[in-house]
């Protein structure tokens, strides 16, 4: 019977070392200084959404609706992500990497004139390098909602108006937020149901009916006076 015990004892004792060191491999890392939070999601190979993810639920108060989203930015541009360099790095000594990425885009359309590229600063998963998100840089335009960070060497460095909702497509009347997608379908029903008083400071509420069917459908939205 002694034995018994004894033996039930070490595997329970086993039983909690192992979930003990699951949750500290699962610890989030440090956030940089441009990003208003960031996901833990772990590392998915070569895919640069889940390198440079966002979580909705690390902010305090989301955006409702495209509207809202434009109102709280310095700066919205339609574009296609073009390359990514080093950012900065904001590792603290003796914890994770805590590395960024300065994502370029190639600026299309935008909300201020003579605006033909921008860089943004992405928090980058530390089970990623460089190399693995410019071999996989996403295709296709997207609207960045963007506020003002640092001054580069070579000219503004940005960051993103919200976590989540920082990189906005649109497909099949559906919006589409790569870095959280499960944040798409909230910011979906605030933006067909949105108000004018809502509007923000570059944009105005969709009307009934409103396409969201491309990015630039809702670069149209988000910058409608």
């Amino acid at each position: 019977m002694k034995r018994t015990h004894i033996t039930r004892a070490a595997a329970g004792a086993a039983t909690l070392a192992v979930l003990l060191a699951t949750a500290a491999c699962s610890s989030g890392t440090p956030k940089a200084d441009g990003e208003q939070g960031t996901s833990n999601a772990t590392k998915a190979s070569g895919d640069f959404w889940s390198a440079h993810a966002g979580a909705a639920a690390s902010e305090a108060n989301p955006p409702a609706s495209v509207p809202d989203l434009a109102g709280r930015s310095d700066l919205v541009v339609l574009g296609t992500i073009t390359g990514a360099k080093e950012g900065k790095d904001y590792t603290d000594p003796g914890k994770p990497a805590n590395r960024t990425s300065n994502v370029e885009i190639k600026v299309e359309k935008s909300s201020k004139p003579g605006v033909t590229g921008a860089v943004v600063e992405f928090t980058r998963d530390p089970g990623h390098n460089l190399k693995d998100i410019t071999d996989s840089l996403p295709k296709g335009k997207y609207v960045f909602y963007l506020t003002s960070w640092y001054e580069g060497a070579d000219g503004p460095v940005y960051s993103c108006a919200a976590t989540a909702a920082c990189v906005v497509a649109a497909k099949d009347g559906a919006l589409q937020t790569p870095r959280d997608p499960e944040a798409a379908h909230e910011l979906t029903k605030g933006t067909k149901s949105a108000a004018p008083a809502q509007a923000g400071k570059t944009a105005q509420a969709a009307p009934p009916g409103q396409r969201l069917n491309s990015a630039d459908d809702v670069f149209a939205l988000s910058t409608t006076r």
